[in-house]
């Protein structure tokens, strides 16, 4: 499953045509899009499902990433210079001059001092694949939680490119990808009985607010976050902030009362505007403060405006639409 038979099989039908749809598709998997895709999704359809949705998978990413560093092992184009580096959001950090040094067959792993070398190196770990993971949780848990016909079927076939895809850019192996189908297979499978199945998440959508207070959702959307952050740096400290910005998002919000999902086309449009702007604004400008103070290196600055970005984005933007009218709130939370 380390082998890079399957990498360069897929890339002999290489061609500027195939190459440009297959990075089309990888860009799905991307902060940027998902950023975007969030915004659209709770802004305009269905807050609450949304929620769910962006839970399950900021969650699965924060487990592929854990999975990431505790394996450390390079990716195809590092250990075989014969396949073709394809993915330009990726640095380039295959000068090991190894040709041909994968598995020496299916079943094998990769050769112990291939792993000794490139674990020198600063590059981008292979095992498990993200955008694997980050498929199987996103477009299946989309699929189920809004249960539409041509959802489930762009659901399914996004599924099947994007791991596709990831293999003819050179960036995984097989197994990167069946490791990362397992990740998000194994989350969606944890939080199906809980939150997905059709009674529990009719159970969910119907409840108008939730009182503030020390129980199971103050912990799983505050207290996990923030012992995360406790043993994690670089890359895991962004997505624990925006675990823990949404967390804080969706208790205040829960005390509160929810936004309802109704409104005309044109408030629709309007508090997803308004919620770019917000975003785009305060994580704008908290990356120009830290970097004018010259500490936008520090990890507590990035864990905290990473923390601001994402309450600004969910909890400021929806309390801004509510006072401009774009929105209906629920009844108040009791205890």
């Amino acid at each position: 499953m380390f082998q890079t038979d399957l990498n360069h099989l897929l890339q002999s039908f290489a061609s500027d045509e195939l190459t440009a749809f297959m990075q089309f598709i990888t860009a799905l998997g991307y902060p940027s899009f998902l950023i975007g895709l969030s915004i659209v999704l709770i802004f305009v359809f269905d807050f609450k499902r949304t929620f769910v949705l962006i839970m399950i998978f900021l969650w699965t990413i924060m487990i592929t990433f854990f999975f990431k560093e505790y394996f450390d092992l390079p990716r195809p184009f590092h250990v075989d210079n014969t396949v073709v580096f394809l993915d330009g959001s990726l640095p380039d950090n295959s000068n090991f001059n190894f040709t041909q040094r994968d598995a020496p067959d299916f079943w094998s792993a990769l050769p112990q001092d291939v792993i000794t070398e490139t674990r020198k190196a600063d590059i981008e770990n292979g095992f498990p694949s993200g955008h694997t993971s980050g498929a199987i949780a996103l477009w299946g848990a989309l699929a189920l939680l809004f249960r539409n016909r041509w959802t489930t079927i762009g659901s399914i076939v996004l599924m099947i490119l994007i791991p596709l895809s990831r293999v003819y850019l050179g960036v995984h192996f097989l197994a990167d990808v069946l490791g990362g189908i397992i990740v998000g297979a194994t989350v969606i499978g944890l939080c199906y009985p809980y939150l997905i199945r059709p009674d529990r998440l009719a159970l969910f959508l119907n409840r108008e607010n939730y009182p503030l207070g020390i129980n199971l959702h103050s912990f799983a959307l505050l207290i996990l976050p923030l012992v995360g952050f406790l043993y994690l740096t670089g890359e895991y400290v962004v997505i624990m902030a925006y675990l823990l910005g949404f967390g804080c998002s969706f208790l205040l919000l829960a005390h509160s009362g929810f936004p309802h999902n109704g409104g005309t086309p044109l408030q629709r449009i309007g508090r997803m505007l308004l919620a770019v702007f917000i975003f785009v604004v305060t994580s704008t400008s908290l990356k120009y403060i830290a970097s004018l103070l010259h500490i936008d290196e520090n990890i507590y600055v990035l864990f905290f405006s990473s923390f601001l970005a994402s309450l600004s984005l969910i909890w400021l933007s929806i309390t801004a639409a509510i006072k401009l009218g774009w929105y209906k709130r629920s009844g108040i939370a009791t205890s």
